[in-house]
């Protein structure tokens, strides 16, 4: 069970990622995660793809999906699935599978890539110059169709220009504030319908929305990079100015791992009990402040010694873990672990909140423990005979 359990929130970084030295990478279950300030993923990926970075680039195979997000974002590497992208400037340059959806303030789409599902572009300049199997609906300022479309298109924007090679073989709808003449080489006019969009900004605006989406991305990583050094901070002040505590909880936390869950879930429940209950009297709203308080600390000493032991456990699978370097090495090897693996969608904040109750857990019985042998104690000393 104890594996089963690890394995679930396994702490590992496994090769094949190619990245700077600011890049967190992680591995797990064939998918593939990096982040950094230069980041790209240049080996064959068995499963998905999440890129997040200054620049980032995807230039291996991937069997599934791929998300890429960053100030520059390029796909040169086949995606079997769908490619999802949003940067300041996105660059396709290889084949897609399946769908593609891109935001950004460029979008450029040329050979060698192909899209074997629709096409789904937002920016202000994009440019259209590979092959659309399915259908496509482009919202820009600006947009440069150079290519075939198999199904139908759907453009909202202000400028459309035609290049040599485009042809559409299905229905042709255009949004814009001026009529835009289409080429019968493209399409004949009996599947050409035009509507006059009212709102001229409206396209330009996808632009201005992914610059705001990325800008905003630096500051995010700064402050969880705060984040995580605070906590490493307090991990690393118990391991080496506490080390009683600290075995206390390696202790706790070495054997039954779903007891330690189980306490871990009663005194996380009971602790957010509280809230509710001491808004009730008079008395507990003027200690609401100092029980909330109580509840996030409990909540960040428990993260901390959740990521903390389960990594100690598993890396003390590969190797002993002795002495206080190599604890402090552990225990920010598996906060950039977790930090990772939070940032996969829907399944992060799970892993996070167990480890968070987990280590609740971890707590709660160490302190359970130290209790009882301390009225072990006391009671072996009140029975001792007087000589």
């Amino acid at each position: 069970m104890l594996r089963t359990f690890l394995a679930i929130i396994a702490l590992m970084i496994i090769p094949g990622v190619s990245v700077g030295a600011d890049a967190q990478t992680f591995s797990f279950g064939g998918d593939e995660y990096a982040a950094g300030q230069q980041i790209a993923i240049q080996s064959p990926v068995a499963h998905d793809a999440f890129i997040a970075g200054g620049d980032a680039t995807l230039s291996g195979a991937v069997a599934g999906n791929a998300h890429l997000i960053g100030m520059t974002v390029t796909s040169a590497g086949d995606v079997r699935g769908n490619l999802y992208a949003a940067g300041f400037s996105v660059n396709v340059t290889a084949p897609v599978g399946g769908t593609i959806s891109a935001a950004g303030n460029s979008i450029s789409l040329r050979a060698p890539a192909t899209i074997g599902g629709n096409a789904r572009l937002a920016g202000a300049s994009v440019t259209l110059a590979a092959p659309v199997a399915g259908s496509a609906l482009v919202s820009a300022k600006s947009l440069a169709l150079d290519s075939t479309i198999a199904g139908d298109f759907t453009f909202y924007g202000e400028t459309l220009t035609f290049g040599p090679a485009a042809k559409v073989a299905g229905k042709v709808e255009i949004r814009a504030p001026k009529p835009i003449a289409v080429p019968a080489s493209v399409a004949p006019a009996d599947r050409v319908t035009f509507k006059e969009l009212q709102n001229p900004d409206y396209a330009s605006q996808a632009g201005n929305a992914a610059v705001g989406m990325v800008g905003g991305f630096w500051p995010n990583v700064w402050a969880s990079f705060a984040w995580g050094l605070l906590l490493f901070l307090v991990g690393a002040a118990f391991i080496l100015w506490a080390p009683r505590v600290s075995a206390s909880l390696q202790q706790a936390a070495a054997t039954r791992p779903w007891r330690n869950l189980g306490a871990g879930v009663v005194a996380f429940a009971a602790t957010l009990g509280l809230v509710p209950l001491a808004a009730m009297s008079l008395l507990g709203i003027v200690l609401l402040p100092f029980i909330v308080l109580f509840a996030a600390i409990l909540c960040g000493l428990g993260y901390i010694a959740g990521v903390f032991h389960l990594g100690l456990r598993l890396i003390g699978a590969i190797r002993p873990v002795e002495g206080k370097g190599r604890r402090l090495a552990v225990l920010a090897v598996a906060l950039v672990a977790a930090a990772v693996i939070a940032t996969i969608p829907v399944l992060g904040w799970l892993v996070g909140l167990t480890l968070t109750i987990f280590g609740i857990g971890i707590i709660a019985v160490a302190v359970m423990n130290r209790r009882a042998n301390r009225d072990a104690v006391a009671a072996t000393s009140a029975a001792a005979p007087l000589l």
